[in-house]
This record gives structure tokens, C-alpha cells and sequence, in this order.
């Protein structure tokens, strides 16, 4: 059974999978959940209007090292703000381990909350799971939200 909420600047549903209290995995999809999910709703909420991000458990045993040192990184990346992949990198102390945040990020299963979307390549976007397009409409939402918040 999938729990989720639409997000209408997106057109797509954000999907959350819980284990206990822990949140095993969070992501997008065209499909629409079974039901509805109140953290789901507070994910759209902040990523559509710029509401407090919610900082639930999330169950990370299945990450490497890496990994966690990766996704703390990334979760420290402002809202409309970017980071490269490089300097993800070396601010996750693995200088030159661009490709591995890369890989890492492909692999993210805390869409939104780990935003992988605010990881871009040096010379461009770089990739995203649900498409470049998607990842172009989450940083215009974010970007347009901070602009709004300095006037």
C-alpha cells in the first residue's frame, strides 16, 4: 500500500515508505498513492511553498559511509541555492570523488529531503532520476521562492 501526495507544480506524486517510525524511502511517481500520507503533504507543502522542510527519521543502515557523509552535505544545501558535484565532493572530504557523489545521488533514496535535485554538474544540470526537466521545474520552484523571500 503506497502513501503519498500530489504535487501539482510538478504533476507528480510524492511517494513516502515507512518502516515503524523510520521513512525507508521517498520518492516521485506518475502513479497516485493509495492513500494519503500527512509527511507527504508537508514535503509538497515545503517544496511548492517554501514551508518548513520536515526532518523525519530516516533510516539510512543500508548507506555506506559515504553515503551519509554525502546526503549530510546535501541536506545542508539552502533552498534555491546549488552545489556541484565536486564540491559535494570535497566538502564530504572525498576531493576527488565527483562521480561517486554522482552515483550517490542516483541512488539517493530521501528524494526531497536528501534534494538531490540542488546537485548539478559543473557545466550544466547534470542528471536527475525523474528527468531533467522535473529537476529544472524543483530549482525554479526554489529559486522563485527565494526571490520572493529578499523583496
Amino acid at each position: 500500500m503506497t502513501k503519498g501526495a500530489f504535487v501539482t507544480a510538478l504533476d507528480l506524486y510524492i511517494i513516502v515508505e515507512c518502516s515503524g517510525q523510520k521513512v525507508k524511502r521517498i520518492y516521485l511517481s506518475q502513479g497516485s498513492p493509495d492513500e494519503p500520507s500527512h509527511l507527504a503533504e508537508r514535503i509538497a507543502a515545503h517544496l511548492e511553498k517554501g514551508a518548513p522542510c520536515p526532518s523525519p527519521d530516516l533510516d539510512i543502515s543500508r548507506s555506506t559511509d559515504f553515503q551519509k557523509r554525502v546526503y549530510s552535505v546535501v541536506r545542508g544545501i539552502g533552498r534555491g541555492k546549488t552545489l556541484t558535484y565536486g564540491e559535494v565532493a570535497f566538502l564530504a572530504q572525498c576531493p576527488k570523488g565527483a562521480r561517486a557523489v554522482g552515483s550517490a545521488m542516483a541512488t539517493n533514496p530521501f528524494a526531497i529531503l536528501v534534494p538531490c535535485h540542488r546537485v548539478v554538474a559543473r557545466k550544466g544540470l547534470g542528471g536527475f532520476a525523474w528527468g531533467l526537466e522535473v529537476k529544472e521545474r524543483m530549482l525554479a520552484l526554489e529559486r522563485n521562492d527565494a526571490a520572493e523571500m529578499t523583496k
